[in-house]
């Protein structure tokens, strides 16, 4: 399974499917196919990607 966590760490970020996320405000998208992150103001994201698996 692979995870994307994305974080605003400053500013605000308009995420596909999710809405407005302003700074300090986090969104985990698992299984999805990708989504388009604007900014209309500018922000700083960071974002990653975590490869898990349980029980292996």
């Amino acid at each position: 399974m692979v995870n994307n966590d994305d974080i605003v760490a400053r500013g605000e970020a308009s995420l596909e499917g999710v809405g407005v996320l302003h700074e300090g405000e986090a969104v985990r998208i698992s299984g999805a196919g990708g989504q388009q992150l604007t900014t209309e103001t500018g922000a700083e994201v960071l974002v990653w990607e975590m490869h898990a698996s349980i029980g292996r």
